[in-house]
């Protein structure tokens, strides 16, 4: 009984062993830095050492930072540990100015004193929406309940309601907001990114739908769903619904694989008039159309839209959901990467607003933060043509830094960019030469 006993303890305990080293343990990697003989100041060198490495150890796992050199402890071990003492302060302060919150390190003792460095599993965004309230692509329309409405928007797509689309009475005043964002321009200037829960997305066009009546927020009644419809959308792979959450500021991508995109062909649409030889007349229909965009005023202003539309062109999907809403596909790659990028050497006390700007591919990714100065990629498409784009400032700012340049994605290491100052007013201008 007493050998079962210790068989079964031995089994145990090897579980246990087995586990604890598949998993849950993290690497952590030793680094000297190169002070000089009893230098106290964080020179580049020691700067440069202490970026590079944190950018290049693996997610979750850990540095430690041996600031003092076996020589200096044995000319005088005292003065030693002093020393120690203030270069731990300032790589402290270091590590807090670029963007290191201060959970993130702390200070361990074997003989003398070090600062150990974890780098988060994962990592935040650093883009975020933006003034998406102050989108000029913003159109609004008023109609009753009972009625429905069609927006159409200068992109050539379309937002259908029908009928008692809305929670409510007949006679209810339905007033609808959308905001659209169909340009690489757009996406960027809004922080209106394409990262899905699942990986990159391809896009065929972003909303932002919100409805109100008497002054509050409306729902759509259950099981209704409306149209968008993508004008000459592309249709050779299947696209989808998405729809966004904003996480810390991101838009965060679903997919309801319910909700399949599917192309309408001229005889689908049963609202098409009819010449009197029974040919479509020319494949084309006038649309007039009366919309309420805000001016730079703050003040609404009516609209009078009008264009011909090509019949038989869209690509059609469903919606059931307000909010953001997206006609998109997770892009299908062979090899994906994630790469590495530092600006004017990885020292900055600001963060960045960093996007990839894939120039083949309708998307635009949001690059993730791991210092104010260095930042990495989710896992993107080896052999893309992309702009890396990178901006700093605020509203108050009165000057901006921006940083950019063009890549193609490979396993290369760390690419540096280098940043110019330019005035805040011209970085619209910038914009629109660079995001295409």
């Amino acid at each position: 009984m007493s050998l079962n006993l210790t068989m079964r303890h031995l089994f145990f305990l090897s579980f246990i062993f087995f586990s604890v080293c598949s998993f849950g343990v993290s690497l952590t990697r030793e680094i000297r830095l190169p002070f000089a003989n009893s230098e106290l100041t964080l020179n580049n060198d020691v700067k440069n050492k202490i970026l590079k490495s944190y950018l290049e150890i693996g997610n979750g796992d850990w540095l430690c930072f041996k600031s003092i050199s076996e020589d200096e402890i044995i000319k005088n071990k005292i003065e030693a540990f002093k020393i120690a003492k203030i270069r731990n302060n300032r790589i402290g302060d270091f590590l807090l100015r670029n963007g290191i919150s201060q959970g993130q390190f702390k200070r361990k003792y074997s003989s003398f004193e070090h600062v150990w460095l974890l780098k988060p599993k994962h990592f935040i965004s650093s883009v975020q929406v933006l003034n998406k309230k102050k989108s000029p692509n913003t159109m609004i329309k008023r109609f009753t309940n009972s009625a429905g409405c069609v927006f159409f928007f200068e992109s050539g797509n379309s937002i259908e309601f029908k009928p008692m689309s809305f929670e409510g009475f007949r006679s209810d005043e339905i007033n609808v907001h959308i905001q659209e964002f169909n340009s690489k321009y757009d996406f960027v200037k809004y922080g209106v990114t394409a990262q899905g829960n699942k990986g990159m997305l391809e896009t065929q066009g972003m909303y932002f739908v919100e409805a109100f009546s008497n002054g509050q927020k409306v729902n759509l009644r259950p099981r209704v769903s409306y149209t968008l419809k993508i004008r000459e959308g592309k249709a050779d792979v299947p696209f989808y619904s998405f729809y966004g959450k904003e996480v810390h500021g991101q838009l965060i991508w679903v997919k309801n694989s319910q909700q399949k995109f599917y192309s309408e062909s001229i005889e689908d649409d049963h609202s098409i008039s009819v010449g009197e030889d029974g040919e479509y007349n020319n494949s084309f229909i006038e649309v007039v159309d009366t919309v309420f965009v805000e001016n730079e005023f703050d003040e609404m202003e009516a609209l009078v839209i009008r264009e011909n539309r090509m019949l038989g062109s869209d690509l059609v999907g469903q919606f059931n959901g307000l909010g953001w809403i997206n006609c998109d596909r997770f892009y299908d790659s062979e090899e994906t990467i994630s790469m590495k990028f530092r600006i004017d050497g990885g020292e900055s006390d600001k963060p960045y607003s960093v996007y990839l700007i894939f120039k083949d591919i309708n998307s635009v990714l949001p690059i993730y933060k791991v210092t104010n100065g260095t930042y990495e990629s989710p896992m993107i498409p080896v052999g893309a043509k992309a702009t890396l784009f990178a901006v700093q400032g605020d509203e108050k700012s009165v000057k901006n830094k921006l940083a950019f340049q063009d890549i193609t994605v490979n396993d290369n290491t760390t690419i540096d960019l280098k940043s110019s100052i330019i005035d805040k007013e011209d970085l619209d201008s910038y914009m629109r030469d660079i995001v295409f």
